[in-house]
């Protein structure tokens, strides 16, 4: 056996070398050209890993182009997440449970979580850059049920959210401008030439009033022209619709003949077209149409299902080295002599003489071969009819689109009509031919029936014979061994096609394998010093990358206390700018109270009256007592109407009362109105005698 790697990890390994192609590519052209290549890719450090993504980020969104080195690791990591949030990123499957898992390696810079990311946003720059612009215009903000209660803030969410909905709506219509062929220069063009065709169309325009202007009879002109125009472009509609109605007369004629000749060459083929001879010819299609969809199109499907299939295998399966190849070719080696051994062992058994049932299966397979071909036949033709209809349709269509169409001349329609005699000929003798061999065919079942009612008769004295003679059953066992013989003969010839095909493509697998080790014979050549040379470099390199990492490490040690130490700087700058603006601040509230008390001070000691009114006191002092005036009078007038305001409501009472008694009295009248009404008119109705009937 051969033993051959997961074929799981062979395609994950193979889709981490490819992304880590598609990356390192699209980081070299621009933006970015960082100037990488694989071997200088993977071996980042886990800083020169996010610095890469956050670049890749930066690029999408402009707000985070930041140096890591000014960010802490934290604030690094919830902005990349809230980023990747906002534009959907899924993580795969296989990285964990959760997005724990993500975050972990995502602070960790771990490559099986960078890379798969850094692919995803290489790959949907331009989509997750629209997405990025979009999200701070369409993300909905999650308010508090309880704050939903107040109106100001239902009110401010309704008018946002209808602000993005009509920001939806223009953006939409912005993109499908952009995405039509629309230049806005090109509108600009055409309006200042319509412009300018505008001007000058005026001009002319009053040239010809100031022309016309001398002229006798200047209204009576006008309406003669107008009327001459309108005759005029009448006359050409009318020529336009004469000719259209031309043309749809000469396409309807066209058409008629056409549904004449269809006519007379159904009613010709018609002609002594019986029931039965319809119903036979119909049977005759359907039956060729059972062979072609039940064997013929089936076996086709089969093979082209099975060359996919082989291809895929052989596309899935890996690289095979030598020694696979080796081993291949000893068991293609042994099928081949296990083959020649099962032949020279059946050649023996097969006598002509002892195989009663050769001669049948010849002409069973003869038939079968006979009826494969007639089948192709046959879907051949109706290939040519439906792609000559087709031809037909399109010739008579584009026939009917010209003016007239083509006619047919005398001696092109001579050579037409011989043509069709030799054709009707040739049709007549395959008809002929057809005849005969269904006759052949009703004979033939004749006889076929006949053989089988005898074969019954023979079969019943055989029965009688094998019992009389004490064998019975002889001839069944013989028929089921020769059903038996004739299946296995069945079956060994399908395994001799099946590993002629397999010899054949192990063949092909060969001459394949053969060029493509002639033409990579040179390329190895060349790769032996390479791969010497890339182990010396790998070695250098790592010597190299130990000193790097060492120095970079007492180097980010420095900068980590020398940030600090300037972080401390900064915070005390801070404090100290925010003191002196306090202290600024307090120094103009002492200048300002030192000038009020100026003021207060120069009005008190001024001799002037006008001038001592004009002074704080006195305005809040004058205020004071117009307010102690003003709710004087508010307790008197409260006090007066705590007194009234039992007479008050007596009296509203009263009035209440009073109204209510008027509305009775009125109810009451109308009602007496009514009644008296009633009463008259049932006075009036009794004729002869006066009575006076009351309800």
């Amino acid at each position: 056996r051969i033993a051959r790697p997961n074929h799981r990890e062979a395609t994950n390994k193979k889709n981490m070398n490819q992304q880590l192609r598609y990356i390192v590519d699209t980081l070299n052209q621009p933006p970015y050209n960082k100037r990488l290549n694989l071997v200088t890719f993977d071996s980042q450090n886990t800083f020169s890993l996010l610095q890469l993504l956050n670049d890749v980020l930066a690029e999408i969104s402009p707000d985070h182009k930041i140096d890591l080195r000014e960010e802490s690791p934290d604030q690094t990591t919830i902005r990349m997440l809230s980023l990747l949030r906002i534009l959907q990123y899924k993580p795969k499957g296989d990285l964990g449970d959760g997005v724990n898992a993500f975050r972990q390696g995502l602070i960790q810079g771990n490559k099986a979580t960078i890379y798969p990311l850094l692919h995803w946003l290489l790959e949907k720059t331009a989509e997750l850059k629209k997405r990025a612009y979009l999200a701070p215009f369409l993300m909905k903000i999650d308010i508090p049920p309880e704050f939903l209660q107040d109106d100001t803030v239902v009110e401010v969410h309704t008018i946002h959210e209808q602000l993005m909905e009509q920001f939806k709506e223009l953006h939409k219509t912005v993109e499908q401008q952009r995405s039509s062929k629309f230049s806005v220069a090109e509108v600009r063009r055409d309006i200042k030439s319509m412009e300018e065709e505008k001007e000058q169309l005026t001009k002319r325009i009053e040239k010809l009033k100031s022309k016309s202007s001398n002229v006798p009879r200047q209204s009576q002109l006008l309406d003669a022209c107008r009327k001459l125009r309108k005759e005029r472009d009448r006359q050409e509609e009318l020529v336009e619709q004469r000719t259209a109605q031309k043309n749809q007369k000469l396409h309807a004629q066209q058409k008629v003949q056409q549904l004449e000749a269809q006519l007379a060459e159904l009613v010709s083929s018609s002609e002594g077209l019986t029931a039965e001879k319809l119903s036979v010819q119909l049977e005759e299609e359907n039956h060729l149409k059972h062979i072609l969809t039940r064997e013929t199109l089936p076996k086709k499907l089969e093979a082209r299902k099975k060359e996919c299939a082989d291809l895929e295998q052989v596309l899935s399966e890996p690289l095979l080295s030598q020694a696979s190849l080796d081993a291949l070719q000893e068991q293609i080696d042994e099928a081949n002599a296990e083959i020649s051994r099962l032949m020279e062992k059946r050649m023996p058994g097969m006598d002509p003489l002892l195989d009663k049932l050769a001669i049948f299966r010849q002409q069973a397979s003869i038939i079968a071969h006979k009826k494969e071909m007639a089948a192709e036949e046959y879907k051949v033709a109706l290939d040519e009819l439906s792609a000559a209809q087709a031809d037909l349709g399109l010739r008579q269509k584009q026939l009917s689109e010209t003016e007239g169409g083509e006619v047919l001349r005398d001696e092109e329609f001579k050579k037409y009509v011989a043509k069709l005699r030799i054709s009707n000929n040739t049709y007549k003798q395959k008809k002929a031919e057809l005849s005969a061999l269904k006759a052949e065919y009703g004979v033939l079942a004749r006889t076929e029936e006949i053989l089988k009612s005898r074969d019954e008769n023979l079969q019943d004295l055989l029965v009688v014979l094998e019992e009389k003679k004490g064998v019975h059953g002889y001839r069944d066992t013989q028929e089921s061994l020769e059903h038996v013989s004739t299946v296995k003969s069945g079956l060994d010839e399908q395994k001799e096609n099946v590993l002629k095909e397999m010899s054949g493509a192990i063949e092909r697998l060969n001459a394949t394998i053969a060029e493509k080790k002639a033409s990579l014979a040179p390329m190895l050549k060349e790769l032996r010093p390479l791969r010497q040379q890339h182990q010396e470099l790998l070695a250098t390199h790592t010597q190299k990358k130990l000193a790097y990492d060492t120095m970079l490490a007492g180097l980010e040690s420095k900068r980590s206390t020398l940030e600090q130490e300037v972080r401390m700087y900064w915070e005390e700058i801070i404090g100290e700018h925010g003191k002196y603006h306090y202290l600024q601040s307090m120094l103009k509230l002492t200048e300002l109270h030192t000038q009020r008390l100026a003021t207060e001070m120069k009005c008190y000691t001024s001799s002037d009256p006008a001038e001592k009114r004009k002074a704080l006191r006195d305005q809040l002092t004058r205020k004071i007592q117009e307010q102690e005036n003003h709710g004087k009078e508010l307790k008197a007038m409260q006090k007066e109407i705590k007194e009234t305001h039992a007479d008050s409501m007596k009296q509203v009472k009263m009035w209440k009362d009073l109204r209510r008694l008027f509305e009775i009295k009125k109810e009451c009248f109308v009602q007496v109105e009514q009644h008296n009404i009633q009463s008259t008119a049932i006075t009036q109705q009794n004729s002869g005698e006066d009575r006076l009937v009351l309800s």
